[in-house]
């Protein structure tokens, strides 16, 4: 996937979700994307949001995951590139992230005194205005650091099928007076209570101060105490963080590990593959990641050639064989397919037959970048060199 610039033009009615206001949109970075404004009516001014579209949006037909972003116009940037970067990887999909800025001296009104009010506009008019303007595929997640972190944490307890995935950095958790542990009790009693993901972060106590880490220590106390089994959480202490660089990890993390059910199983052995279910599990496990987020329910050709070249390393030549045969058959345009099968018949001393491998490797490499085709290459030559 390539990053690519997000200038848009919208040509948009917000008149359904808050009528009498007006739509105005302006480029906020030639990567980045755009900035909206429009009068909220619940809030009764001015507000803005930042959207970044996937690169392939808009040749594409699929629907997105959304990441929201809380002080949005400070963590921005960095989440797009958190984003980007992840989906590249196939550690997420790909995603749409909004940024929800504050206005001047709103801060403590939106995320403390009125929460429940920003919480109702959240739900209400940003979430109308999203999902009504692009295709969004209703798996939606909130990032917040510090006090927008103590939000993210409550908006989970009290409101918890607001979102499906939350991400906190640095929350400050005593400022709700035990309010958000009370709030947890409960979610713990709450039996419709969905599937749900939640990464949290804290830098050390010396950076945070010892209410704050005092608070952040009880508070998993109560996870493991009163576990919620329908909550898939995590956390970490960044000992050698600051307050203010918190979000920048946890963003990585925190997207990682909420994701976790999307990324292709890893496998460093046949046998750990055996003990995960063998081929049967992994076809169950991409069939659900389908369900999940609408993709393809198919094993991947990566994570095929990933299991053979395990095979490969365990020495098991004629199993990984077989299985680089039913991969290219599948995937005949695929360099890389055609790369491992002409590897295994090398390890197997069947020169003449890994060399017409490669080459159709090669020949199929014409789209691939440079430093791959110089690679597939490469072993080309290694293998000519062997039969000489």
């Amino acid at each position: 996937m390539k990053i690519s610039s997000l200038l848009l033009i919208l040509i948009l009615n917000f008149s359904q979700l808050a009528q009498g206001s007006n739509i105005q949109s302006e480029s906020v970075s030639k990567e980045n994307g755009i900035r909206v404004s429009f009068d909220s009516n619940l809030l009764q001014e001015k507000r803005n949001l930042w959207i970044h579209l996937p690169a392939n949006y808009h040749e594409s037909k699929d629907t997105y995951p959304v990441l929201y972003l809380l002080d949005g116009d400070r963590h921005f940037q960095h989440a797009v590139t958190a984003a980007t970067l992840l989906a590249e990887q196939e550690r997420i999909p790909e995603m749409i992230v909004v940024g929800l800025p504050n206005n001047p001296g709103t801060r403590g009104r939106d995320l403390g005194r009125e929460r429940e009010k920003f919480i109702q506009f959240i739900e209400t008019e940003v979430f109308g205005y999203i999902n009504k303007q692009y295709r969004t595929s209703g798996i939606n997640t909130l990032f917040g650091h510090s006090m927008a972190g103590y939000f993210t944490s409550r908006t989970l307890a009290t409101h918890p099928n607001l979102f499906e995935k939350y991400i906190a950095a640095s929350p400050v958790l005593q400022n709700g007076d035990k309010a958000v542990y009370k709030a947890f009790t409960k979610l713990a009693e709450n039996k419709n209570l969905l599937n749900k993901s939640f990464y949290f972060s804290l830098a050390g106590k010396a950076e945070e101060g010892a209410r704050t880490t005092d608070a952040f220590n009880e508070f998993i106390s109560l996870l493991k105490e009163k576990p919620l089994k329908k909550l898939r959480w995590s956390y970490r202490l960044m000992k050698k963080q600051t307050h203010m660089t918190t979000p920048y990890l946890t963003m990585f993390e925190g997207l990682t590990f909420v994701f976790s059910d999307y990324q292709s199983p890893r496998f460093t052995s046949h046998a750990e593959f055996e003990k995960f279910g063998g081929m049967n599990q992994l076809k169950q496990y991409f069939k659900l990641r389908g369900e999940i987020y609408n993709t393809d329910k198919a094993i991947p050709e990566e994570a095929l050639r990933d299991i053979a070249d395990v095979l490969l390393d365990d020495k098991q030549p004629q199993k990984a064989l077989a299985l680089y045969k039913d991969i290219v058959k599948a995937h005949p345009k695929s360099a890389a397919a055609f790369s491992g099968l002409g590897e295994v018949y090398k390890s197997m001393n069947r020169y003449d037959e890994s060399i017409k491998a490669h080459e159709k490797a090669v020949e199929l490499s014409s789209s691939l970048s440079p430093g791959w085709q110089r690679f597939l290459k490469r072993r080309l030559e290694q293998v000519k060199n062997l039969r000489s």
